[in-house]
């Protein structure tokens, strides 16, 4: 993925497994973020999966490899020199026309088809130069291994009855035919593994397997000690010092010297890993075993390492793809990493001493993962994310904005549901992340509620039977409240209700919006908005001024956004809107409708792909100004803005996700509900006193709760940040340990706001302690 900051490791690493028994530490890729003069820039993450770089054989100058494009498809054919040189093999096909085989095998030379009936060109891809070979009528080639070709004869039966050993001399083919041993016949697929000297050779049945010595077509049998007869199922590998075969279901692989084939044999332990369920496949590096896996759980099994001599196995890479080339001259190539950032072909070979060393030999980049929702609330960025991690999830970090803007440690939060109908993520400005799945089994909404991993609670908001993907969402959420449904129908759910989360308030209209313990809605009569308080019940109307009934509202501390069209319609609509400013009873009308912010709404102009600003702070609209091009998706939020706070998050067309401050300036911090424990009863066993505060915008870092007596600071608290929340706990102790005495305390609760905007926040309450 180009243009997408990264910071990568060194391009060579070594493991001497000698000094080392654990795992080869990461090639760590770390996305960063990027300043936009008081904004961000996050580029989009890496994706879970590797890129999966297939190498399909090894010479002594370079291996073959074949990597995706960008979308997926497949890409060419790479030569790819241990210098670093890169070139396309032209015409290469990885296997001759109409045939199948195991072709190019343990050298530099490539077999490419020449356009001619039966013809072979054999290119060597360390010189450059290239000899043409003639398969005989009646013969299909099924491997070839330098400037040699393989190929097969059949019987009337349509069986293999002899191997032939092609080869040019002085510009023409020779035909060296092999039969097989007594007492055995050639499988169909017969060769096991090979280089330019030798080739592993498969019978029908699987108790031996043959060397065939490609020089003089002499083949020796040596017997395998396998307990199933499946010769197809055999595995081998050829180093320059020995030769070793594994058949899945074996607990080890058996070894010889290529030096002395028939002489003994050693069992060499293959680990199991998933519960056995992977297959190993074996290869081999100087005096060690080397074992990856197909069908590995997460990014790939390990590149295990086991001594020929016994010993326990160490891991080279924590994860690798199960394809292994044999280095004729020694070692191997395959490819892993830890994660899918530091994913690398790499090189494993013997070092002087014997151990092993692993050297880079191409980095694999990422692809980018796919950002399908944000929400921004209280300066905790989301983020839901299909194939950043094993399972679509949400991810969260903080954000601060401002002259020196910085974003914190981008984390876990939760599974996400897949794809876009469900699961777009809303921030509730306490720290917790909300969105809504289906469940097919009771066909209902779940409303989930997600504070940090591990702690996410859910709740069926109307528990009757619904069809999925009925256009009935999350609408809006502040605190501990949120608001769900659907055409005209709408539920306000109280998320940290005694006993659980509950419906607390259901109305037959759309217009509908929660900030602090205040619901606003509309009275049904034209022009009117109402505030109904959760905790006192108190109900406040106010005019705004127009000949309409609302259908959709929003607020954010002293602004309430209404609009008298459908909050789902889509179009230009003539019927009014505006926002109704609380502290001086006008009502503002706005050049375009949005989603409010403080101060402000923004807006996607889907027709020009812009997103505009529209400052109203003053007491009238300022021109909306452009915040950035946007184009528009199908089926997902591509931007939010952060209602505690004033920020706009927004993800563009590559998938990096932009923070910038709307410019306008906030509203005073104030506190908007608070939950605060009466009393704290040690002698009852109730130790601890606990409270909560959501607030209008984010306090800065040191925030405290002063517990006083009769006027004396007893006892200073932290009281530390979650979005635009603080909390607090007093075990009802003094400094020194002592129990507090019964009576009366008080509690203060002090702030200050976190983007230097406007005065300290003071809040105070009593409680009793006995």
């Amino acid at each position: 993925m180009t243009g997408r900051p990264l910071i990568r490791g060194s391009a060579v690493a070594a493991l001497a497994l000698a000094l080392a028994a654990g795992s080869l530490p990461g090639l760590l890729a770390a996305a960063q973020a990027a300043e936009t003069g008081t904004g961000l820039a996050l580029p989009a993450p890496d994706r879970y999966a590797p890129v999966q770089d297939t190498v399909f054989f090894a010479g002594d100058s370079g291996y073959l490899h074949r990597r995706p494009t960008a979308d997926g498809s497949p890409g060419p054919y790479q030569w790819r020199g241990y210098d670093g040189s890169e070139k396309p093999v032209e015409g290469f096909t990885g296997t001759l026309p109409t045939q199948y085989g195991y072709y190019g095998a343990g050298t530099d030379v490539l077999p490419v088809a020449s356009g001619s009936s039966g013809q072979v060109q054999l290119r060597d891809m360390a010189t450059e130069e290239s000899s043409t070979l003639t398969v005989p009528d009646g013969q299909s080639a099924i491997a070839s291994f330098s400037t040699t070709v393989l190929s097969v004869s059949y019987d009337e039966y349509w069986r293999i009855d002899q191997l032939h050993v092609l080869r040019v001399r002085d510009g023409v083919t020779q035909d060296l035919p092999v039969t097989a041993p007594d007492g055995e016949a050639f499988t169909e697929q017969p060769v096991l593994a090979g280089d330019g000297r030798t080739a592993l050779i498969r019978f029908r049945h699987a108790y031996h397997i043959g060397i065939l010595d490609l020089e003089t077509g002499a083949v020796t049998t040596i017997p395998t000690n396998v307990a199933v007869d499946d010769s197809l199922k055999l595995q081998a590998a050829l180093s320059p010092t020995h030769v070793a075969w594994y058949q899945p279901g074996m607990s080890g692989a058996r070894v010889v010297s290529r030096g002395d084939a028939t002489g003994a044999q050693t069992t060499v332990a293959v680990p199991r890993i998933d519960s056995g369920e992977a297959t190993p496949y074996v290869g081999l590096a100087g005096e060690w075993l080397l074992t990856t896996y197909r069908g590995a759980s997460g990014t790939g099994g390990p590149l295990l390492a086991t001594p020929l001599d016994g010993g326990q196995a160490r891991t080279l890479l924590t994860s690798a793809q199960p394809d292994l080339a044999q280095i004729p001259g020694g070692g191997a190539v395959a490819a892993g990493g830890t994660t899918s950032g530091d994913w690398a072909v790499r090189r494993v070979e013997a070092a002087p001493d014997g151990s092993l060393a692993l050297r880079t030999l191409a980095a694999v980049p990422a692809q980018a993962a796919q950002v399908r929702g944000v929400a921004l609330a209280g300066g905790l960025l989301a983020t839901k994310e299909e194939d950043s991690a094993a399972v679509p999830s949400y991810q969260v970090r903080n954000v601060t904005l401002g002259a020196t803007p910085a974003a914190g440690q981008r984390s876990y939060l939760t599974e996400a549901p897949r794809g876009d109908v469900y699961g777009q993520p809303v921030g509730a400005g306490d720290g917790s992340v909300l969105h809504l799945r289906y469940d097919d089994v009771a066909q209902r909404d779940v409303l989930v509620r997600a504070s940090g991993p591990g702690d996410r609670t859910e709740m069926v908001p109307l528990d009757q039977n619904m069809a999925q993907n009925t256009g009935w969402r999350l609408r809006d959420a502040a605190g501990r409240y949120a608001v769900w449904g659907g055409g005209s129908y709408r539920w306000v759910v109280d998320l940290a209700a005694a006993g659980g989360a509950k419906t607390v308030l259901s109305v037959s209209q759309s217009a509908v919006a929660v900030w602090g313990t205040k619901v606003w809605t509309t009275d049904g009569s034209g022009g009117r908005i109402e505030s109904r308080d959760l905790v006192s019940g108190v109900v406040s109307t106010y005019a705004v001024g127009a000949d309409c009934r609302i259908q959709d509202m929003q607020a954010a501390g002293r602004w309430v956004y209404w609009d008298c069209a459908a909050p789902d319609s889509t179009g230009t609509s003539a019927l009014p809107f505006g926002v109704y400013d609380q502290a001086t009873g006008k009502n503002i009308a706005l050049p375009q409708r949005g989603k409010l912010g403080d101060g402000f709404v923004v807006t996607h102009d889907k027709g020009a792909g812009k997103l505009l600003l529209s400052d109203f702070h003053t007491g009238t609209a300022a021109q909306p100004r452009t915040l950035a091009d946007l184009s528009v998706v199908p089926g997902w939020k591509n931007f939010d803005v952060d209602k505690f706070g004033g920020g706009i998050a927004w993800v563009d067309g590559a998938g990096a996700t932009h923070v910038e401050p709307s410019g306008v300036p906030t509203q005073p911090l104030t506190g908007m509900a608070a939950r605060t424990d009466a009393a704290v009863g040690l002698a009852s066993g109730d130790t601890t006193w606990n409270g909560s505060w959501q607030l209008s915008k984010p306090a800065a870092d040191g925030a405290t709760v002063l517990i006083k007596r009769k006027g004396r600071v007893i006892r200073t608290l932290d009281a530390p940040t979650a979005g635009a929340a603080l909390s607090a706990a007093w075990d009802g102790r003094l400094p020194d340990g002592s129990t507090a005495p019964p009576g009366t305390y008080t509690w203060e609760l002090n702030a200050t706001p976190k983007d230097g905007q406007g005065a300290a926040l003071a809040l105070s309450g009593t409680l009793t302690a006995g």
